[in-house]
């Protein structure tokens, strides 16, 4: 028959363990924490791992390590057991909660100290709050809860009423947001009575909302809480704890960028305090306080030049052909909510993660070197973007590299760096289409070779002659209906950036990333070869000129269509957008008739016959050419200048003629009218003669 009293003592025993924490003995004294983390991070993701250490900074032998789930911790005390640390075999057992009200026996030992559960990582539970702040926080502070690690997806306060009802009147629920209105990732709810306060905490232990655990404690004023911190001889709740509530949080990418990682702005010490591992790197006695160690997984990548639509699944999915995955998180801008283009990849084993650096594509070099590679594996090629990898750094190493590097990313992105890169090289991967990405899925093996051929062409001919750039505005397609006139082909480049903003504006789209904007403003301006503002320039639209190659005969006819031509744009702006519309786009019959009167589509057939899919790249040009047809066209403007200058000056010399002829006109017009009035006057007379001469007569 089991003894109650044994059994009572059992289940407090149970209840004074920390779950989420292990107590590690037999810890090699040359070791450290950020090896004993490493260590226990192969089997669960930790929290925090520390080895606790005398007055002189030496290591006592023993440690703790916390993880942010039970079954975490279960799995690492199994698993931790069985492997060999530095040659030696651990005692791991799941830590006790440090008695805070339980004076020091002088009667024991240092080891009799830990067996005892003078643990770390204390998790500062409501009776400790309660006692502390009895005869300080008001009643209505005693039963506020403060709910952390809430879903995003948990968004309406009542939610939480409605669960917490169950314990007591519920006063109020509140689920604070940032300034950008992003979720903070905890919620406060205020309870009427602190009897029912105190039942939600010790109910709540092990509490899961939408499939996700919570934590569940009272909630104290974080002037209070830094008061418990200073009184206790401890490094402050920010340094300790930064970042690591985002480490939980959906948005992971937080704890990825060299950003502050807790941005809660937060009325209660526990918004910013983690409890589950407040005191892990602290023993009973008091030590120095050191600095927050580097939390990176081991075994991490950092990845560059990622699709903007990239997912943690997708990245799985990718990397997982080099190992097993811990995790991979695409980078998410705190402030706009949009990807940046980068990510993070853990690898869970040592193995996979040399093989992925191993082979990944050499990024030291310049841009040109890079897009000219002639071999790029197609593991390291993600959605048709060559990928830059590399080993993830702590903080303050990426902060140095981001200095050293940004002129170098800057051109990777496309961006011209003071002088270099004139030949646009940046652009040679604008339309490359990669077997593994999902738009190769549309198209046949044949076209996929076509593709990869012509570029490797492309890199062949740019290598040879130096005199080669790829165009900013100008656009080579193939693969065209032999029908299609340049008429049509004009109207399919204007249809092109049309619906291409279209797709932007309803969301189906990824829009021109802001460098590229920039590129396009910078070529307009210093490039352009004519005015932009001038009236002629506006009425041209967006398409500067198409062309349809055709063949011709030995007489020097012209015959049909060879299957490709040219499209040139105002901007570079109108020509990114046209390029990524139109690759891979299959033509229609309307696109075939677009532009054409009736009587042209009357003499024009075209069943839709054609299913091959748009081959569309920057066109290649001659540096000679394109100064000759600078100079052609400058050449042309001063003739019209001119000729507008010496008809203005032919119009000025008529009007001013036209203006003596009429003087002169005037000027006979009026003597002529004199001499007749004169003529008149005399012939008057006479005939007042002749008529007196009558009547004397008479008389």
């Amino acid at each position: 028959m089991s003894n109650p009293r044994n059994k009572h003592r059992n289940n407090n025993n149970e209840q004074g363990l920390d779950k989420k924490t292990l107590f590690v003995r037999s810890i090699p004294f040359d070791a450290t924490s950020e090896e004993l983390s490493d260590f226990f991070s192969q089997f669960a993701p930790i929290r925090h791992g520390v080895i606790v250490t005398d007055n002189e900074n030496n290591s006592r032998g023993f440690g703790f390590v916390s993880f942010a789930l039970e079954e975490d911790a279960q799995l690492a005390l199994e698993k931790g057991r069985k492997e060999k640390f530095k040659g030696r075999v651990l005692r791991v057992d799941v830590a006790k909660r440090r008695e805070r009200n339980t004076k020091k026996d002088p009667s024991l030992d240092d080891d009799e100290e830990e067996e005892q559960g003078n643990k770390p990582a204390p998790v500062t539970d409501y009776n400790d709050k309660e006692a502390f702040f009895k005869n300080e926080i008001e009643d209505k502070k005693r039963s506020r809860l403060i709910i952390r690690n809430l879903p995003w997806s948990i968004r309406n306060p009542e939610e939480l009423t409605k669960h917490f009802q169950r314990y007591g009147t519920v006063q109020e629920s509140i689920i604070p947001r940032k300034k950008d209105g992003k979720m903070c990732g905890f919620a406060f709810v205020q309870m009427k009575k602190f009897s029912g306060a105190k039942l939600a905490v010790e109910k709540s232990k092990s509490l899961k909302l939408k499939g996700r655990e919570v934590q569940v404690e009272f909630s104290i004023e974080k002037s209070k809480w830094e008061t418990i911190q200073e009184r206790s001889g401890k490094k402050s709740t920010r340094e300790r704890v930064e970042g690591e509530d985002d480490e939980e949080n959906e948005d992971e990418e937080e704890k990825d960028e060299e950003k502050d990682d807790s941005d809660s702005d937060s009325e209660s010490g526990s918004d910013d305090d983690d409890d589950d591992d407040d005191d892990d790197d602290e023993d009973k006695e008091e030590e120095p306080a050191r600095p927050r160690p580097n939390k990176q997984e081991p075994y991490t990548i950092f990845i560059r030049n990622l699709p903007y639509d990239a997912t943690k699944e997708g990245l799985t999915s990718h990397f997982g052909q080099f190992g097993p995955i811990k995790y991979a998180l695409p980078v998410i801008d705190k402030e706009t909510g949009l990807a940046r283009g980068t990510g993070f990849v853990a690898f869970t084993t040592k193995e996979g993660y040399e093989t992925c650096l191993e082979n990944a594509p050499d990024m030291s070099h310049s841009s040109a070197s890079l897009l000219l590679s002639d071999d790029v594996p197609a593991a390291y090629v993600y959605d048709g973007r060559i990928l830059s990898i590399t080993s993830a750094v702590n903080r303050e190493r990426a902060g140095v590299l981001k200095d050293k590097n940004s002129e170098r990313r800057a051109q990777l992105l496309g961006k011209q760096v003071g002088n270099q890169d004139k030949r646009n090289l940046f652009l040679l991967n604008e339309g490359r289409i990669s077997p593994t990405s999902k738009i190769a899925e549309l198209l046949t093996k044949t076209d996929l070779e076509i593709r990869e051929k012509s570029y490797k062409v492309r890199i062949d001919q740019l290598n040879k002659n130096p005199s080669l750039h790829l165009s900013l505005t100008r656009l080579a397609i193939r693969n065209l209906p032999r029908v299609l006139t340049e008429k049509s082909l004009k109207a399919l480049g204007r249809k092109a950036v049309v619906e291409f903003a279209k797709e932007v504006k309803t969301g189906n789209r990824q829009s021109l990333s802001k460098e590229e904007l920039q590129r396009s403003t910078k070529h307009k301006e210093s490039n352009s070869l004519e005015d932009p503002n001038s009236k002629k320039s506006k009425k041209k639209g967006v398409v500067r000129q198409a062309k349809v190659l055709v063949e011709v005969s030995a007489s020097g006819e012209a015959g049909r269509s060879k299957g490709y031509g040219f499209l040139e744009f105002k901007d570079h702006r109108n020509a990114l957008m046209a390029l990524r519309y139109l690759n891979c786009h299959e033509i229609t019959r309307e696109e075939v008739m677009e532009g054409l009167t009736d009587e042209e589509k009357k003499f024009l057939k075209y069943e839709g016959g054609n299913k091959r899919r748009l081959i569309v790249e920057f066109a290649i040009e001659h540096a000679n050419v394109v100064n000759r047809r600078k100079e052609k066209v400058q050449t042309a403007r001063q003739l019209s200048e001119i000729k507008k200058t010496g008809k203005e000056e032919e119009e000025k010399e008529e009007k001013k003629e036209e203006k003596k002829n009429k003087k002169k006109d005037a000027k006979k017009r009026t003597h002529e009218e004199e001499e007749k009035d004169k003529t008149q006057d005399i012939i008057k007379n006479k005939r007042r003669k002749k008529n007196a001469q009558k009547k004397m007569k008479k008389n």
